[in-house]
């Protein structure tokens, strides 16, 4: 995980207020001496922002969107306060077209989902994801009952994230296995694996999510240059990346898409 006692330690308010925000899964960037939020956020995530911050009487100077913590000082205490602070359910609807090997092509950013609808221990993954390019809907932190998950948006984005998953997440240390499944109404979705003798432990979901997201993040640039790059919406790639989701080939789609990403990078 990115954070210890002891780079806190480090932190300044600011710095602080800034960790706090992006474990919870705001997409926060820092301008100068203010932090705001990137485009890739949600219309609602401003006002439930400020009204997050204004629930924990944090005294903070508005500048437009930009927004600079008045204090010096920022506890721990608080910084749960907002990590933790719980999600509500929401409804996800899925359209014929979300589908269709030209939504996938055409879309070149993720989703924007609102923040703080999102499970406190998933958010941030979620909104990783979409900043990478891939289109995810919603996630569930399991509440310690089921497995975690993330719902992605039809097929291709669930067979697209198989194969970022190996490039660049394969060497973290997970404290979980997270397979992508092809069930579902969403059409595919990431889900954590234990073992049967295992209890879930939200801990444990945490650090996995919070280390996924950040590598994510740090390489999401790339990672949608990459999709831009490789997957055209011409008429032979449409024809069978609609095959291979018309049979239910899900493993033919993987390594079709694998092959043309390699292809693409000789």
């Amino acid at each position: 995980m990115k954070s210890n006692l002891f780079t806190l330690e480090l932190m300044d308010g600011q710095e602080r207020l800034f960790e706090a925000l992006e474990m919870r899964g705001f997409l926060v960037e820092k301008k100068g001496a203010f932090l705001t939020l990137s485009n890739g956020s949600a219309a609602l995530d401003y006002p439930a922002l400020k009204a997050l911050l204004n629930s924990y009487n944090i005294p903070v100077f508005w500048h437009g969107n930009h927004f600079q913590l008045l204090v010096n000082r920022f506890p721990v205490a608080m910084m749960k306060k907002i990590t933790t602070k719980p999600g509500r359910e929401f409804p996800v609807n899925m359209n014929e077209y979300h589908f269709r090997w030209r939504a996938f092509v055409n879309r070149r950013n993720g989703l924007k989902v609102n923040t703080l609808e999102l499970d406190p221990y998933i958010a941030c993954f979620v909104k990783a994801v979409n900043q990478a390019g891939v289109s995810c809907l919603a996630g569930c932190e399991g509440h310690l009952k089921h497995a975690p998950n993330l719902q992605f948006s039809g097929v291709y984005n669930g067979a697209w994230f198989h194969i970022i998953q190996k490039q660049y997440l394969n060497e973290l240390k997970l404290n979980y296995t997270w397979e992508v499944s092809f069930k579902g109404g969403s059409g595919s979705s990431l889900v954590a694996v234990k073992a049967e003798t295992e209890n879930w432990d939200m801990k444990k979901i945490y650090e996995d999510t919070l280390n996924m997201a950040y590598v994510l993040k740090e390489n999401a640039e790339e990672i949608k240059e990459k999709k831009i790059s490789v997957f055209k919406r011409n008429k032979q790639m449409k024809q069978m990346a609609e095959s291979y989701r018309e049979s239910g080939d899900y493993t033919g789609l993987i390594e079709w898409m694998e092959s043309v990403s390699a292809a693409e990078g000789k």
